[in-house]
């Protein structure tokens, strides 16, 4: 891990207050569906079926608020519950298709508005951004 330095940290502190304000603005693309719910809704398209534990301990959330998330994913029809079959006291959930369409639609609304911020830019601004995209996703898949 590399040390905190002044221009480390002025990056940090700007590419903070630039995500938040991308997310403030995409945040109305999620067809009806929370912030909350479209993310525990992606995880479960992404990483297949999962306990609800699980998948609280990827959203970074209780196990409680998880549930009532699901619930309400479950109530939608976005995912279904079925017994686990390593342990038939657990469920695992998973993504309908329906639920699977949510996702697809949320995402295009989403780069669509991340599409009329960029255009505004010249094309050496967006090559900059795409150049920097690979190491974003880098840091974040650690």
């Amino acid at each position: 891990m590399t040390a905190a330095t002044p221009a480390r940290n002025d990056v940090a502190a700007r590419l903070a207050v630039i995500a938040g304000s991308i997310n403030r603005r995409i945040r109305s693309a999620g067809g009806g569906l929370s912030h909350g719910m479209l993310s525990a809704l992606a995880t479960v398209s992404k990483i297949g079926p999962i306990r609800a534990a699980d998948l609280a301990h990827h959203e970074l959330v209780s196990a409680p608020s998880m549930t009532r998330v699901v619930a309400e994913l479950e109530a939608r029809l976005l995912v279904t519950r079925t017994v686990d079959p390593a342990d038939g006291r657990a469920a695992l959930i998973q993504v309908t298709s329906k639920g699977m369409d949510a996702v697809v639609r949320a995402r295009a609304a989403r780069a669509a508005l991340v599409a009329e911020l960029l255009s505004s830019l010249d094309e050496s601004q967006v090559a900059a951004i795409a150049a920097a995209l690979p190491a974003l996703e880098e840091a974040l898949a650690r």
